[in-house]
């Protein structure tokens, strides 16, 4: 008897989990522009029916269908720059839509009138929320505190707590480090009267409001 032609066996280079797709160089390239296609072919459907909307239907179709793609697992891949860029054009974009300025309108100006973050602080706020998590109820984040942990200087005359900071514990010089390094000079960065809240709902309120104030285009800054 012949023996069993075996197939060759293909290495996968990419796969989806919980809706993100992770490549074997964990750079998210596909899923950020699988992300931003799915988003525009939204976009572009609502551009076309956009004269029977009315702005707070415009918000709230943003809001509920755009946004939620677009910022889908974003503190995963936060941490790359480079999909801050992509992201932000389209981000822009949906701005856009529900403010309907004129052509040369800045991007900075659509988003002050909607009182939305920049995008790079968005990402930030998400990220800082986990960090946030971590210090605080550190049994909800038990996959986060295998890379990070929080440190307190005992010896220190002043409030313990008050300097409370994310230390990396991973090993790996990967994506898993580049992200727990991101998070945590992110959330040491934070005023002491923010990483002394103990209170999400209130820690996000007022982070919100610290993001507001570090405006990241030159062309516009916040009053």
């Amino acid at each position: 008897m012949c023996p069993p032609i075996m197939a060759p066996i293909s290495t996968p280079y990419h796969t989806k989990l919980l809706g993100v797709t992770i490549d074997h160089k964990l750079k998210f390239d596909m899923h950020v522009n699988l992300t931003i296609k799915s988003v525009n072919k939204k976009l572009g459907s609502m551009y076309r029916i956009k004269a029977f909307l009315t702005p707070h239907t415009k918000l709230t179709i943003a809001r509920t269908h755009l946004l939620s793609t677009l910022l889908y697992a974003s503190p995963i891949f936060s941490f790359l720059n480079k999909k801050e860029l992509k992201l932000s054009t389209t981000y822009n974009h949906i701005a856009r839509f529900i403010t309907g300025p004129p052509y040369r309108t800045h991007h900075c100006l659509n988003l002050r009138s909607l009182e939305w973050l920049e995008l790079p602080n968005i990402l930030k706020l998400n990220q800082l929320t986990e960090a946030f998590k971590i210090i605080n109820h550190p049994d909800k984040t038990p996959s986060l505190n295998k890379i990070l942990t929080p440190y307190s200087n005992l010896n220190s005359l002043r409030s313990s707590k008050s300097l409370q900071v994310l230390t990396i514990k991973s090993n790996n010089a990967g994506g898993e480090a580049l992200y727990a390094n991101s998070i945590g000079k992110s959330w040491n960065a934070l005023p002491i009267n923010l990483r002394l809240m103990t209170s999400q709902n209130q820690f996000k309120i007022y982070l919100g409001a610290y993001l507001k104030s570090q405006w990241l285009c030159p062309c516009s800054s916040p009053d």
